[in-house]
């Protein structure tokens, strides 16, 4: 079965009140300060981190994003019971993600976090879900290199997940 690629978009409904996203939905930054948004069960209030949408209960699918320069920065998929009010370390049970860390430090964000050693710097990330099979892959999308795979099983629904802590930064998705 082939994978689909999915338009995702960012779902201002998870959205912390510590990110800022553009108007088509695409774009996501770190604000100056908070927004004044209504704290929804759904909304991220204890980590800078926002849901994408589709999300998946079946199949194959991928999307392609960018990072810019700076570090801060996570991408992957999370599960719709992940934890929302509290940090980030709460929730790494419920998340398959690749993270630079401050440092400029790769890490493979899931419980436990381990350091990854990349030789190159990806800008442009694709992220494959194989919800059946129960693996998340990251490719450097501009060469097509493996990253980094987690492997899962999957009982609900999965989406694209997104965090950010730098202002120095952005993470784009791919039209």
């Amino acid at each position: 079965m082939d994978r689909e690629r999915v338009k995702v978009r960012l779902d201002p409904e998870t959205a912390s009140p510590d990110l800022v996203l553009s108007q088509d939905l695409r774009t996501l930054r770190l604000g100056d300060g908070q927004e004044t948004l209504p704290d929804t069960p759904g909304r991220f209030t204890g980590s800078p981190s926002v849901l994408g949408s589709p999300g998946f209960q079946a199949g194959r699918h991928y999307w392609e994003l960018e990072v810019g320069d700076g570090d801060s920065w996570a991408v992957g998929v999370a599960l719709e019971s992940v934890q929302r009010k509290e940090p980030l370390a709460t929730a790494l049970g419920r998340l398959w993600a690749l993270r630079r860390d401050w440092d400029g430090q790769y890490t493979a964000l899931h419980m436990p976090p381990a350091p990854l050693a990349l030789e190159e710097k990806p800008r442009k990330i694709r992220v494959h879900l194989d919800y059946e099979g129960g693996r998340v892959t990251f490719y450097n999308a501009e060469n097509m290199a493996q990253i980094l795979q987690f492997r899962a099983s999957f009982s609900q629904k999965v989406f694209p997940y997104f965090w950010l802590w730098s202002q120095d930064t952005y993470i784009q998705l791919c039209a």
